[in-house]
């Protein structure tokens, strides 16, 4: 037994640190316990950002609504019928003055100081501007950055019956994301007040 006593400790000390298997174990465990907590922290962001966009959408829609209701009955109109003429003898905006459709997909009044220095924009912000003030008794304003990209469409829809004159219309605004996909409809009837 002389040679084993000498053995004995080797055997039993170890090196002093972790092995790269323990390491690699430990890390997948904390990345598996982490893992939940960083999609929560995305997605989270991500709805924020979503979110923003849609109470921006939502306010834009809101603020058109109360323009709206200042105006007499009889130009309460929408934007078709008010600033188709922006478009009139444009080339690349024939569509935009001829049909509806093709209006709605096109027209904002939704315009940044950036917007109206570019060549179309300044055309399309000098002709709107003059509209807009016969339109809605008031000067066009400009929009600060944050709503670049959004457009605001307002539809006027006269509910009426043959025999009497118009006394109520339906009011839609339709607010759409720098993407062109719908982030706000706000619906309201607005009547003849006597």
């Amino acid at each position: 037994m002389i040679g084993t006593a000498q053995i004995r400790p080797a055997v039993r000390a170890r090196p002093p640190g972790f092995t790269f298997v323990e390491i690699l174990i430990v890390l997948t465990l904390m990345g598996l316990v982490a893992l939940p907590f960083t999609r929560m922290f995305l997605f989270g962001v991500q709805g924020s950002h979503e979110n923003a966009d849609q109470i921006l959408a939502h306010n834009l829609a809101r603020e058109k609504l109360e323009e709206i209701r200042t105006l007499p009955f009889e130009l309460v109109k929408d934007d078709f019928e008010n600033f188709r003429n922006i478009y009139r003898d444009r080339p690349d905006f024939e569509k935009a003055f001829e049909n509806r459709a093709d209006f709605e997909k096109t027209f904002t009044d939704v315009l940044t100081a950036d917007m109206v220095k570019e060549g179309e924009g300044k055309e399309t912000y000098e002709r709107l501007r003059e509209l807009y003030a016969s339109a809605y008794r008031r000067p066009f304003d400009l929009y600060p950055d944050d709503v670049r990209g959004f457009r605001r469409v307002l539809e006027v829809d006269e509910r009426y019956d043959n025999a009497i004159p118009s006394r109520m219309k339906k009011v839609t605004v339709r607010v759409y994301d720098r993407q062109g996909h719908k982030q706000a409809e706000v619906v309201t009837l607005v009547s003849r007040h006597k």
